[in-house]
């Protein structure tokens, strides 16, 4: 390792991991800092406090990216970290959330913004039965000068034709989806639970985990 990089990786303290990381052994590191490309609040403070267990300061920027047609999710997520690197040439990730039938393989996917906006809930209603199964998936993708890494974390559930009355036109899957452990629809739960983004937060902490694990390098003085 040349020196210059040597020194950054100077062994300054180490950090609890709570309830988060409880398995990984102690991993000692100088503050890191890590560009989530988004301007999302919420995305953004869920990421800070799944990874600031690590030391890892959570640093928000609105990139914007054209995203390239696929049913491939983990193909189309790479692709946009890749691009989103060649325009800050710093480390960064990205994320991607996809809703799944689980009896119909890859559908919508990457197609449910399209599939909300024309199919809607009562199209969607036509494709399943009552208690078939589905799930909200999140891809994240880390890249940086040396490393791509894949983090990815699920939320199950079963669907429902009795669509909650507290219906969300920017959320309506929320309304037929009733989250594995639950009988009621995701959206009736929200107000009291962090259950809503349960499936970001898992991909949150499989990225912490695989950061830890890998020792990947994310300082850089220039963030």
């Amino acid at each position: 390792m040349p020196a210059s990089q040597a020194q950054k990786w100077k062994l300054l303290t180490s950090y609890p991991y709570g309830s988060i990381f409880p398995s990984i052994a102690p991993w000692r590191n100088a503050m890191n800092k890590l560009i989530f490309a988004t301007g999302n609040r919420a995305k953004l403070l869920d990421a800070s406090k799944a990874l600031s267990e690590l030391g890892i300061e959570i640093i928000g920027q609105k990139i914007e990216i054209e995203e390239i047609q696929s049913l491939d999710q983990e193909e189309i997520i790479m692709k946009k970290a890749k691009k989103a690197f060649e325009m800050v040439n710093l480390p960064l990730f990205v994320d991607d959330t996809g809703f799944y039938l689980d009896s119909y393989p890859q559908f919508p996917g990457t197609l449910t913004k399209y599939v909300n906006k024309t199919l809607g809930i009562n199209g969607l209603s036509k494709l399943f039965e009552e208690g078939q199964t589905a799930h909200f998936k999140t891809l994240l993708c880390l890249i940086t000068s040396d490393t791509v890494v894949i983090a990815e974390g699920k939320l199950s559930g079963k669907l429902t034709k009795k669509m909650s009355s507290n219906f969300n036109p920017d959320t309506p899957i929320n309304s037929i989806f009733v989250p594995e452990g639950y009988n009621k629809p995701l959206i009736d739960l929200i107000e009291n639970s962090n259950i809503g983004n349960l499936h970001r937060t898992r991909a949150f902490v499989d990225l912490g985990t695989k950061i830890k694990t890998l020792q990947i390098n994310l300082i850089n003085d220039s963030i």
